[in-house]
């Protein structure tokens, strides 16, 4: 067993301590670990070995993090798949209800705003809540992530399309990093699925 393979144990292990000229060793025997097959005064530390785990989930989700362009083609196919949505449901509106779709047809910001306000809520936060995924995210075989790496929850989800109607959001994670607004904000990432 190598060294790398004993630290995996050692490092959950309630006896470890730091040494500075050794790095991990044991608390006990004062030295690094020497163990073949298994340690046998291993003591596992519940809270550690969670602490780890999750940090490795972190690094993982890091490594796997969907790019700034792959973000900015999911933003391209949503706005795209989304105002076809939109001109499919103002077609099945004006065959059932055409005085109804007069109303839309003023051109009047009172009611646009609010109906595609509506519309981008309801399109990220079924689509996210039950998936993890907006159809953007199927195309490109990306997913929304909690920090812990685990779907998120329909809070963070609202919150994350809330976020979205911030202006500019969409191209927030052009810069340096490839996490945008919503992304910070929700708490969330979006990984390779």
């Amino acid at each position: 067993m190598t060294r790398q393979e004993r630290l995996k144990f050692c490092r959950a292990c309630s006896h470890h301590k730091f040494d500075a000229n050794n790095g991990i060793i044991c608390s006990i025997t004062n030295s690094p670990a020497t163990f073949e097959v298994a340690c046998t005064i291993y003591k596992e530390d519940p809270e550690l070995k969670h602490r780890l785990a999750m940090d490795d989930i972190r690094a993982q989700m890091i490594h796997e993090s969907a790019g700034g362009g792959t973000r900015f083609a999911n933003h391209l196919l949503d706005s795209i798949i989304l105002m076809f949505t939109y001109a499919g449901l103002a077609m099945l509106l004006a065959f059932m209800a055409p005085d109804v779709l007069n109303i839309f047809a003023q051109n009047d910001p009172l009611i646009d705003l609010p109906l595609n306000i509506l519309m981008i809520l309801l399109y990220y936060t079924l689509f996210e809540a039950t998936t993890g995924r907006s159809p953007a995210k199927f195309l490109t075989g990306t997913k929304v992530v909690d920090m812990d790496g685990n779907q998120p929850g329909l809070s963070t989800i609202l919150t994350r399309s809330f976020c979205r109607l911030v202006p500019f959001d969409g191209l927030s994670f052009l810069g340096d990093t490839d996490s945008g607004w919503h992304d910070k904000w929700s708490k969330t990432r979006v990984v390779k699925a």
